[in-house]
C-alpha cells in the first residue's frame, strides 16, 4: 500500500484538487482520474499517489494552463 499512498474519499480528493465532489464524480473520473470501486454500486476509493501522478500528468499536457 505504500506505493499507492493513503486511501482517500471523494470528498478528500475534491478538497485536495480544489473542486466539488460533484466535479470529481462527473468530470474528473470520466476524464481518467484513477479510482477503485469495490462493487458496481460501491463507493469510490482513490489513492493519493495515483491522484498526484494524474494531476501532474494533466498539468504537463496543458503546460500549466487550464484544460478547457
Amino acid at each position: 500500500m505504500q506505493q499507492l499512498g493513503d486511501a482517500m474519499t471523494i470528498k478528500q480528493v475534491a478538497k485536495f484538487v480544489g473542486c466539488s465532489s460533484w466535479t470529481v464524480r462527473n468530470k474528473l473520473v470520466p476524464a481518467g482520474l484513477p479510482h477503485f470501486r469495490s462493487s458496481p454500486s460501491g463507493k469510490l476509493t482513490f489513492f493519493r499517489e495515483q491522484v498526484v501522478a494524474w494531476v501532474l500528468a494533466r498539468q504537463n499536457q496543458t503546460k500549466g494552463g487550464t484544460n478547457r
